[in-house]
């Protein structure tokens, strides 16, 4: 007969976290995908970047995973924000075409409010864009929530906003 403290071992070992301890790069060189946030020389719109460096930004799930800025070249060419397979091609997805990647209305996605300070952030970026909400699926229980907007127009717009992974059970 296992013992109380035998069980809550398996328990915890169960319920670990596989990516605990592994940061994005060495993940990345270990074969592991992670996507696209940033790009060199798109700027992080400097709301976005303090509420991300506060780190009160959450998002609740099994995890409760910090929300981090995103800020991707983006050349709207007049269409506002990308369709699903263009998102997945700007996060660098690798294979956008049958990406499970879902489009959510952001009152939708927050209907009970709990996100709403991210979600204004990212309006006020985009100054009063269209925000939409990015459902990218890693696998298993996992996914990844974007919130995002444009920043600017054409060539030289920018796609800004904040994500999140989350852990569903």
């Amino acid at each position: 007969m296992a013992s109380d403290e035998d069980y809550m071992a398996f328990l915890n070992k169960a319920n670990q976290d596989p990516s605990e301890g592994v940061n994005p790069a060495s993940a990345q060189a270990q074969g592991k995908p992670v996507f696209r946030t940033r790009q060199e020389g798109v700027e992080v719109p400097a709301l976005l970047d303090r509420l991300a460096k506060h780190g009160d930004a959450f998002y609740m799930s099994d995890a409760d995973e910090p929300f981090e800025a995103v800020a991707l070249a983006w050349d709207e060419d007049g269409k506002g924000l990308p369709d699903e397979e263009e998102f997945a091609e700007l996060i660098g997805h690798w294979d956008p075409k049958n990406a499970e990647v879902e489009i959510l209305d952001p009152v939708d996605w927050d209907s009970s409010g709990m996100y709403g300070e991210v979600i204004d952030a990212v309006r006020e970026a985009g100054q009063g864009n269209d925000v939409r909400v990015y459902r990218v699926a890693r696998g298993g229980f996992r996914a990844e929530y974007w919130v995002v907007t444009t920043e600017g127009t054409g060539k030289g717009a920018k796609l800004v906003g904040m994500k999140a992974l989350a852990v569903e059970s």
